[in-house]
């Protein structure tokens, strides 16, 4: 008869920590997606430009609110500046998640919601950035090593062609491809090819026009003199 009992007593536990644990994983995705986007809605581009002269940096360049933009309208300081915030925006909220809940999907919400946020801020008309610096944040917050893919091999091609969106495109997919690969072979959680794959797409989105402008042989190249030709 006690024995009946104890196991009845486990089995309602069991219910009950399976109960709390997918609580606490819808819980990391919502509110680990609205911080990730509140916070990637914040457009640092945009402010700096405004607090720097009052200039709205989207009216120039490619009408973005990211580094490379802020580097034609400013110059290299405030674009590295920029690049920094922007890439804080996407590690912050997926090390709140880390902190609090410990979850891996709730992570990649987190993430990919702070992106989202970059590219269609809530603060500035949803008309943002790219995505890119604040994808490299999160990579960097989620798995150091699937940044290290994308800077590697995005780095190089920058200084050889000095054209930032082949590069960032070339680094994005190096990323996914390396993330994928570590996670399929156990060395890093299944949810974060979903991350992986989710900002590729991402990025790909924000890179739409440089795309097109890659395959017709226009594409803007970075200059120190901060022209684009």
């Amino acid at each position: 008869m006690r024995a009946r009992r104890y196991a009845a007593c486990c089995a309602v536990a069991n219910r009950r920590n399976r109960t709390t644990g997918v609580e606490v994983v819808i819980e990391a995705w919502i509110v680990g997606g609205l911080i990730g986007y509140l916070l990637g809605s914040v457009p640092t581009g945009l402010w700096i430009g405004k607090w720097r002269g009052g200039e709205d940096i989207r009216a120039s360049g490619s009408g973005r609110t990211g580094a490379t933009n802020t580097f034609r309208a400013l110059g290299l300081r405030w674009s590295v500046t920029v690049l920094v915030l922007d890439a804080v925006k996407g590690a912050l909220p997926i090390l709140i998640v880390m902190a609090v809940w410990d979850s891996p999907t709730g992570e990649v919400v987190a993430g990919l919601a702070a992106v989202v946020g970059h590219q269609f801020p809530l603060y500035a008309g949803f008309r943002g950035g790219r995505g890119a610096a604040t994808a490299l944040g999160a990579m960097i917050a989620i798995m150091p090593m699937g940044a290290l893919f994308a800077l590697g091999t995005a780095l190089p091609i920058l200084l050889r062609v000095k054209v930032m969106s082949l590069a960032t495109l070339t680094g994005a997919t190096s990323a996914a491809i390396g993330i994928s690969l570590l996670a399929a072979y156990g060395h890093a959680p299944d949810a974060y090819i979903a991350y992986a794959v989710g900002t590729w797409l991402l990025v790909l989105v924000g890179h739409k026009d440089n795309i097109e402008r890659i395959a017709s042989g226009t594409e803007r190249v970075l200059s120190m003199g901060r022209t684009a030709t």
